[in-house]
């Protein structure tokens, strides 16, 4: 059995010019050019210029074109011929990120192979595949075909050649992280409550459902009854419907093809006052069935709201009994007849309990922030998962400076934070049933930081690939921790964060540009970030480079991309001993991939602490080599000039950014006015503070200069005799109890200062200026000099949470340069007691 070749079909780049004819209840499919692009929304969208929409009065799909260099994102790769983005168009909500025919076992890249067409009510894509991975010499064609009505996509696949019976029929789904697999009746499902998709399918042949195995796709497999083998050919067909909800796909799938009414749901989760933009509306709903006369009810089937509280089902027509629960609200129940018409179901609500909060600087005006929820009870509140926006998990960001939150009766202490230049407010606040408190929070700005802006140059969202964030929610939390300065750095995929500072009215808060991380294997050696660099929406890798397997070519293609514009080319949390001489991290020394050094502007040198650690006398197992801090010290000596930083690389944003972040120099100190180019002089003239929060000033004079050395500047002392002038800034969360003087990385004996054996040097816990002293470090030869501090025995943790705020409050200066002999500065090649891998000669 050969696959249907329609007399209809035609060659794709012409199918759009008479399909767009048709009416607009008929199916549709077509190109996808920049006048032409799809209206599909959800946070997994994924669709560029060449793929193609097929599009009837239910549903959207889009179908990546099948060519060799088709990657979805990071980890989504070769994926010509998968379906990328499903979705009803009403609610219009894609959080699927690719079904997969063959789950890549098939190679879908060539343009040529791919047919268009109508037949009769229907639309179809059909392509061939080039090659069989497994090398048997099998092929694979793949037909996805869309009838108008349907509220579901057909796709075939037909294995072709000697060995095809013999190929086991699956097809591979990445419905990542917060969706989980079912099984009802005939059909298989992924569900993602929270984020309100679910995806069915289900085989036109056979009763029984296709089975989930596990796995990076998940793999959907098919039995026996749903699979015909003759002729030498293996065919297969599975209905994929797209969905709100359990309930919703079986009112489809297991009745009538042709879709039931849908129905809205609003819960008016109201809380008085202020901006109702900032207030949560989300809600669970239970939906039970009643199936006799007795008045007996099925087993319930919840619909999550949106934040605005709305919720859509399509119910097959009967009586519902339906209620909902939701923070800080009393449960609510009623009955429902549904009915064959659209209907719009409007919940009651009682008064809620909860508070509203508006939080303000020192001048009484309106300011990012973040409130951080505890229990007294522990059981703190639980607003929606970590990948998700404005409430998440026990976090609330407020951009306007406005929150209205939900909470159930009881006790609750509550610290709102604006970032490490903020002093934070602890409230606290017993919530009374039906009731709302109303709160007024002063966030005082204490810590002084003129000349200096803070940076975020590494930090992920869902276009990554590599997790499930809402892009929304990354800004929130980079805007309500206070960062003033953050590209945009998603893998693999220059983005942008411009469209969602415009959306909150708060671009004059955070200056960005766009960029990208683009990693490759081997890891960790292929990670480096890049930015600016031109963004190209809608395109492959949004017009960003491809990876490389040579992380030498790769870091050079970075470097180079645009023309050669100047940019900030970063690496990624590397293993600087891998790159310096163990390319294999065998322990034998080889060349490395020493190459890539000379493109390096910066480099991510985190955990901070290591610096205080003896890494020599216990040195981690080579293949376990990431001590960047030391490694980088170890650079320093060798004369590779290259500047430190830090980044959270969040991928959540559940206090995902804000606990590690960069101080850079800079000409102004307002958001608005940082210029990206700006930002990338500083960084490369390494004018950088590295910290977790606490604020570290370093400046360094001689009497043989007139000018004023700070961290990354060259200083000249004839007499070898340097003044430091050290201060450390916290706010009123955060302490500091050493400081010390690292002398080409080796921390001085003399220049270490702790409260125990200096109090004089310390201020009270109560100050916000923790140490302030003029230091003299005398040299006897050429020497950099890195300053440190560090609140040992304390943590950040009632502000950054669990996860990131047990680590310590630290700061790191980049390194002054002091050249005594008048020859300029000189590296000592003091390798710090642990040994460089030396390459071959």
């Amino acid at each position: 059995m050969q696959p249907p070749r329609s007399r209809r079909s035609i060659p794709c780049v012409f199918a759009f010019l008479w399909l767009s004819a048709a009416l607009a209840t008929a199916a549709e499919i077509r190109v996808i050019y920049p006048e032409l692009e799809p209206d599909i929304d959800g946070k997994e969208v994924d669709w560029i210029y060449g793929d193609y929409l097929m599009k009837n009065d239910q549903i959207s799909v889009t179908i990546a074109a099948p060519i060799a260099t088709r990657d979805a994102n990071l980890t989504i790769r070769g994926i010509g011929a998968s379906i990328l983005d499903l979705t009803l168009n009403d609610p219009s909500n894609d959080q699927l990120s690719a079904f997969i025919p063959t789950a890549g076992r098939y190679q879908f890249h060539d343009p040529s192979q791919v047919q268009t067409g109508r037949e009769g009510d229907a639309v179809f894509w059909q392509c061939r595949s080039s090659k069989s991975l497994a090398g048997d010499g099998t092929t694979a064609t793949v037909r996805y075909r869309l009838m108008d009505g349907n509220a579901f996509v057909e796709t075939t696949v037909w294995i072709e050649g000697d060995a095809a019976e013999a190929v086991k029929a699956y097809d591979g789904v990445r419905a990542d992280r917060t969706f989980t697999q079912e099984q009802s009746g005939s059909v298989a499902y992924c569900t993602d409550s929270f984020f309100r998709q679910t995806i069915g399918f289900k085989s036109p042949r056979g009763t029984e459902p296709p089975r989930w195995k596990n796995g990076r796709p998940a793999e959907l497999h098919y039995s026996d009854q749903h699979v015909q083998r003759d002729d030498g050919v293996t065919t297969w067909t599975v209905l994929l419907y797209p969905a709100t909800s359990p309930i919703d796909l079986l009112a489809v799938a297991e009745g009538s093809h042709r879709s039931p009414a849908m129905h809205t749901f609003e819960v008016p989760l109201e809380i008085p006052g202020g901006d109702h933009q900032a207030a949560v509306r989300r809600a669970k709903i239970s939906l039970r069935s009643k199936t006799d006369s007795e008045g007996k009810v099925s087993p319930p089937f919840t619909l999550q709201t949106d934040d605005q509280g709305i919720a859509h089902a399509r119910l097959v027509p009967g009586e519902y009994l339906v209620g909902y629960t939701a923070i800080g609200n009393a449960p609510f129940i009623l009955v429902v007849k549904s009915s064959d018409q659209p209907q719009t179901i409007r919940l009651g609500t009682s008064s809620p309990s909860g508070f509203t909060a508006t939080v303000t600087d020192g001048d009484g005006n309106p300011i990012p922030a973040k409130a951080t929820i505890y229990a007294e009870n522990g059981g703190h509140p639980d607003f929606g998962p970590d990948s998700t926006r404005t409430f998440v998990k026990n976090c609330v960001y407020a951009v306007h400076g406005q929150m209205h939150c939900p909470l159930d009766p009881g006790n609750y202490e509550i610290h709102f934070s604006r970032g490490p230049e903020y002093d934070r407010v602890i409230k606290q606040v017993q919530v009374v049933e039906e009731k709302i408190t109303e709160i007024s929070i002063q966030l005082d700005r204490v810590v002084d930081t003129r000349g200096w802006v803070s940076t975020e140059l590494h930090s992920h969202s869902s276009p990554s690939g590599d997790n499930t964030s809402d892009q929304y929610g990354r800004v929130e939390n980079l805007l309500c921790e206070h960062l003033e300065f953050a590209p945009c750095t998603e893998h693999n995929r220059i983005s942008s964060y411009t469209p969602h500072l415009k959306q909150m009215q708060r671009s004059r808060l955070m200056a960005t540009c766009t960029g990208m991380e683009l990693t490759g294997n081997p890891l960790p050696a292929n990670h480096q970030n890049s930015f600016p660099l031109h963004h190209h929406p809608h395109t492959q890798n949004g017009g960003g480079p491809r990876v490389d397997p040579n992380p030498v070519v790769q870091i050079e293609r970075l470097a180079m991309w645009d023309g050669g514009s100047d940019k900030l080319v970063q690496m990624n949390h590397p293993n600087l001993h891998q790159i310096y001489g163990d390319l294999d991290v065998d322990g034998t020394p080889d060349k490395g991939f020493r190459g890539m050094l000379k493109w390096m502007d910066v480099i991510e040198v985190h955990p901070l602490e290591t610096i205080f650690q003896d890494v020599a006398s216990k040195p981690p197992n080579v293949r376990e080599m990431r001590i960047p801090l030391f490694q980088w010290m170890q650079l320093l000596n060798q004369g590779y000039r290259i500047p430190g930083v830090v980044n959270t690389d969040a991928h959540y944003n559940h206090h995902g950014s804000g606990w590690l972040r960069n101080w850079f120099a800079s000409s102004t100190d307002d958001p608005a006015e940082i210029s990206t180019d700006e930002m990338i002089r500083q960084a490369e003239a390494g004018h950088i503070v590295m910290s977790t929060g606490p604020f570290l000033s370093v400046v360094g004079t001689s009497s043989s200069s007139e000018t004023l050395a700070i961290p990354g500047d060259d200083l000249s002392a004839s007499d070898g005799r340097v003044t430091v002038r050290v201060s450390v800034q916290c706010p009123n969360w955060l302490d500091v109890n050493r400081v010390a003087i690292f002398i080409n990385g080796r921390r001085s004996e003399e220049h270490d200062y702790t409260r125990k054996n200096s109090p004089e040097l310390f201020a009270d816990s109560d100050s916000v200026a923790k140490f302030d002293s003029t230091i003299t470090v005398q040299l006897d030869a050429d020497a950099h000099l890195i300053v440190a501090t560090i609140g040992e025995g304390m943590t950040m943790e009632k502000v950054m949470g669990e996860q990131y705020g047990k680590r310590p409050p630290i700061a790191v200066s980049n390194p002054i340069f002091v050249d005594v002999d008048g020859n300029g500065f000189q590296p000592n090649g003091d390798e710090l007691g642990l040994p460089l891998p030396k390459s071959p000669q």
